[in-house]
């Protein structure tokens, strides 16, 4: 049974993660930009999310849908502030990040004013479906509810971003945000504007990492700053393993596999803690697992290098 729920678990949280993987991985992969506005933009998303659903001043406006609006526009924003710093003032890409996060601290710490916020049984995203299988299904097991309606409704959002950013990397624009990355400078002697590139680039990015703040706040109901300590490491190692276990030879395979790495990496971590590592120590887990992969290529090489030494010398 404990495996079953960490089989659950990881479909769960995956799925949520796996919108931070696509995220980080059009600005990693798509623009080559390493940014690390990563960290304070996905807090952003959780702090705007919960912030406008706690706030009976807006009349409407508070429900769970309008907040995950505000949290994307807030990303978007966030993500278009990080691309100025970086093409207009030429500050380096890692720079640029590290000044966006740490204005984002401040920033996530006026909007909840203070360090976290809990929303309490406040409807999300997630209520309609879950009425209906209680309600009109007559599921009476509270987990299995539980389970169907986040794995369906995040499965559903994955699926609408996947058919988006198919359909948008395929037009001219798309490609042209695609050849701003892979070459800048041949980009830029084909009449592409690589400055508006990065800046549309890392809006989007930006845009689809709050949006994982706000499907996680209306997931586990609370929001606080920790949240995005070390989800850089997350998303890149949802990427690495997805494209290592599940290839990248085609612009849509390379997509699901961005989503099924984010699951994998999760279902990893879930196996970890089954096998008794400390929940203290998932960070480091996760780091030494993001360096192996990484370094997996220079391994195999070692590897193959040394069976080839060895059969020199039996020879």
């Amino acid at each position: 049974m404990e495996l079953l729920y960490i089989l659950t678990d990881a479909l769960e949280t995956g799925l949520i993660w796996s919108v931070l993987a696509i995220g980080v991985f059009i600005s990693f992969r798509m623009l080559d930009f390493a940014d690390l506005t990563v960290e304070g933009s996905i807090v952003l998303g959780t702090s705007i999310t919960a912030s406008v659903m706690l706030n009976n001043n807006i009349g409407f406006l508070n429900n769970y849908i309008f907040a995950i609006i505000f949290a994307v526009i807030g990303g978007a924003l966030a993500g278009i502030t990080t691309g100025l710093l970086n093409v207009k003032f030429k500050i380096p890409s890692i720079l640029a990040g590290i000044i966006s996060m740490t204005a984002l601290y401040s920033i996530n710490l006026m909007i909840m004013k203070g360090a976290s916020l809990y929303i309490g049984d406040l409807p999300t995203i997630f209520n309609p479906l879950e009425m209906f299988f209680s309600n009109v299904l007559k599921i009476e097991n509270i987990a299995t509810v539980k389970f169907l309606t986040k794995f369906i409704t995040t499965l559903l959002i994955n699926g609408i971003i996947f058919l988006c950013l198919y359909w948008f990397f395929g037009t001219e624009f798309g490609m042209a945000l695609r050849a701003s990355g892979n070459n800048i400078q041949m980009a830029k002697a084909q009449g592409i504007n690589t400055d508006k590139m990065i800046i549309v680039g890392l809006a989007i990015s930006n845009g689809l990492i709050a949006l994982t703040g706000a499907l996680y706040v209306q997931s586990f109901r609370s929001s606080n700053m920790d949240i995005g300590r070390g989800t850089i490491v997350v998303g890149l190692a949802s990427i690495i393993l997805g494209e290592i276990l599940f290839g990248k030879t085609t612009f849509k395979r390379w997509l699901i596999a961005v989503i099924l790495g984010s699951i994998v990496f999760q279902l990893i971590i879930g196996i970890a803690i089954y096998l008794g590592f400390s929940a203290n120590n998932l960070k480091l887990l996760q780091a030494i697992l993001i360096a192996v992969v990484l370094a997996n290529p220079v391994i195999k090489t070692w590897y193959k290098n040394s069976i080839k030494k060895r059969g020199e010398v039996n020879a």
